[in-house]
């Protein structure tokens, strides 16, 4: 078996490959069959025992980023084809492919009563469908393993290092892909990212999603008035000692049955590549959630025996680092809907999302914008006001834009590709590219750029970008 030096230590070589991708979310699964489907030799690492990221590891729905949404508050239609307000779908290719899937499983609505803009499904299905496409696709699987370094030169990678019960091992391979989300390959490969806002460097904060069961039917004026009731002790600070961050009370996200709600109630401030700030923020946003719960209990018409059915695996991290790229995706180009660009390689229309990185919250305010109404005034209101884009809320309606695929290659490593929320974008454009749906479409773009470099002999950053723009379209891919 080959070796390799690690410092003073040798590591076990156990596999040789032309593409690895490291991460089994929506940003990694598709990297991988994408680059395995296109003839590519292909191994996927990722930290727990089954697919989905944030989709199943973080109980994160509905699907969101698959068709334009008009305005994120009024009721979705059920046009199979079209979406809310007339907004088409927008991606194809494989995040398509498995939303059609869990449609065929059972673990979405079918067409009569999907709503694009916002997609429930069942996480439990997600895990098993995707491992019977990854598998059937050919990949090499590693579960429980994760990545901890590289070996390489100043500008490539040679070995990734690996960790798991077996011990510390390497894998070798022509082209890496980055999904974990956080950037941790390019971190460990020296590479130049960028974290949070320009300010101050403050990431937006983790939070939970949960199922909660036991909600009764009631009326649409008896709900109002429960919300109304959330949203006073939402600003009177009287939920207790923890709090949640808004009175969302909703049926859409991860759940198809009856009486069934999954809400997103918690906000919690830290830095997700912080091992002590994710502790606190999962210790914390737990007992937010039972308190919340408790709140709902007492306070909202339906909800007198709701109880607690799951929380996730892991806390959700909205944003960490930003590779700096080639290109750079920004705030403006997703408010103008950028779009026609001849190095598009997927496409998002998600809006500019950014929960307050400081983790204040109001009843008033959803998103941190110049119209912000959380009181005390914060630092950026105080002297960054200029850093503070000028939204609406409700947010404006956005058409979709084009991702360019230097978004996708970090400027100093030559084999290796970006997927997922970690591309090259600043801390408004990340808001918006962030979401399932479109981290799914750059993945796919990311595996299939990775397996053309490999076929073609060629760096990621030397890749024919028409050439590549032919073979997405060729798999349903809509630029």
């Amino acid at each position: 078996m080959n070796r390799v030096r690690e410092e003073a230590r040798e590591l076990d070589v156990i596999g040789e490959y032309d593409v690895i991708v490291v991460g089994g979310g929506p940003g990694g699964v598709p990297a991988a069959l994408a680059a395995a489907r296109a003839g590519s030799k292909t191994l996927i690492a990722e930290r727990y025992g089954f697919f989905g990221g944030l989709a199943t590891a973080g109980l994160m729905g509905p699907l969101f980023g698959y068709a334009e949404m008009k305005d994120p508050y009024v009721q979705y239609t059920k046009n199979p084809d079209t979406s809310g307000n007339g907004g088409p779908l927008i991606l194809g290719g494989i995040p398509l492919e498995i939303v059609r899937k869990l449609q065929d499983w059972g673990a979405a609505p079918r067409n009569e009563n999907i709503q694009w803009e916002a997609i429930r499904f069942d996480p439990e299905m997600l895990k098993h469908l995707l491992d019977a496409m990854v598998t059937e696709a050919g990949v090499d699987i590693l579960f429980h393993t994760f990545v901890t370094g590289v070996i390489g030169t100043e500008d490539h990678i040679d070995y990734l290092v690996l960790e798991s019960k077996s011990g510390r091992q390497a894998v070798k391979a022509g082209v890496f892909i980055d999904a974990t989300g956080d950037g941790d390959v390019a971190a460990y490969a020296g590479a130049e990212y960028t974290k949070g806002r320009k300010a101050d460097g403050t990431t937006q904060p983790m939070g939970t999603k949960v199922i909660i069961g036991g909600v009764e039917d009631v009326s649409e004026d008896e709900r109002s008035k429960g919300y109304d009731l959330v949203n006073q002790a939402i600003d009177n600070h009287t939920l207790g000692i923890y709090h949640a961050f808004w009175k969302e009370v909703s049926e859409q996200g991860i759940t198809l049955r009856k009486g069934e709600i999954t809400p997103t109630a918690t906000r919690v401030a830290g830095d997700g590549t912080n091992v002590r700030d994710l502790t606190r923020a999962e210790i914390r946003a737990r007992r937010d959630i039972l308190e919340t719960l408790r709140c709902y209990n007492e306070r909202v018409p339906g909800y007198k025996k709701a109880y607690l059915i799951a929380t996730p695996a892991q806390i959700g991290v909205r944003e960490t680092r930003q590779i700096v790229g080639l290109q750079m995706l920004t705030g403006n180009d997703v408010l103008a809907g950028r779009k026609n660009r001849d190095d598009a390689v997927a496409r998002g229309c998600w809006w500019l999302d950014i929960h307050c990185p400081l983790g204040l919250i109001s009843s008033k305010s959803w998103i941190c914008d110049k119209l912000c109404k959380v009181e005390p005034p914060c630092i950026m209101k105080r002297k960054y006001r200029d850093q503070l884009l000028d939204t609406t809320v409700p947010p404006k309606p956005i058409d979709y834009y084009d991702i360019p695929y230097g978004s996708l290659i970090p400027k100093t490593i030559d084999n290796l590709l970006m997927s997922g929320r970690c591309i090259s974008a600043d801390h408004f454009a990340m808001s918006s590219a962030r979401v399932i749906g479109t981290c799914s479409a750059i993945g796919e773009a990311a595996g299939i750029a990775a397996a053309l470099a490999m076929s073609e002999n060629v760096r990621p950053g030397d890749l024919d970008v028409e050439l590549l723009r032919e073979k997405l379209k060729a798999v349903g891919v809509p630029l």
